[in-house]
């Protein structure tokens, strides 16, 4: 008798501490891309990589251009050439071709590397100002719309806020 008043004892505490904290619950959501994507912090950022990416692409094809002029050379004087001569200017277009594949792999690993650098401060900031908001509207939770399955009406768009916060006008 006395386990079973126990149990149910705390079956009510349970269930009487769950209702409280529910009731402090207050949960939001808020599209966390097009709040990255108005930014004007990340406009700059995609400005600064978009530079980033010509200055890369305009290196390559400078390579490309010397790997396509040695192979017409190649294509165009090879029946003039000795058998070393041959084998010296095809090493070269090898070498050149390496080097190619290998900047274009180091390349893409620069460019991500320069994408987290540039992108890093602009989503802390995001996250600072939903913070910020969250605290001042007493929100106990945020989600991303991106990743939400259902919201239910009534519930809490942070972007605009947000928004506001950051100064940003649409």
């Amino acid at each position: 008798m006395k386990t079973t008043l126990k149990l149910v004892l705390a079956i009510t505490v349970f269930a009487l501490c769950s209702n409280v904290s529910a009731q402090n619950l207050k949960v939001a959501h808020i599209n966390m891309q097009e709040l990255v994507f108005s930014m004007p912090d990340y406009d700059s950022a995609m400005v600064k990589l978009q530079k980033f990416t010509q200055d890369l692409e305009q290196v390559l094809e400078e390579m490309q251009v010397e790997l396509n002029k040695k192979q017409d050379d190649f294509q165009k004087n090879q029946a003039n050439w000795s058998d070393l001569v041959k084998q010296s200017k095809n090493e070269d277009l090898v070498t050149l071709y390496q080097r190619i594949q290998t900047f274009q792999q180091q390349a893409q690993e620069s460019y991500q590397q320069e994408n987290d650098k540039l992108l890093q401060p602009v989503l802390e900031k995001a996250n600072k100002a939903i913070s910020a908001v969250a605290n001042e509207q007493g929100i106990t939770h945020v989600f991303s719309e991106q990743s939400l399955l259902f919201t239910a009406t009534g519930t809490i768009n942070l972007l605009s806020a947000v928004q506001k916060h950051l100064g940003i006008t649409k």
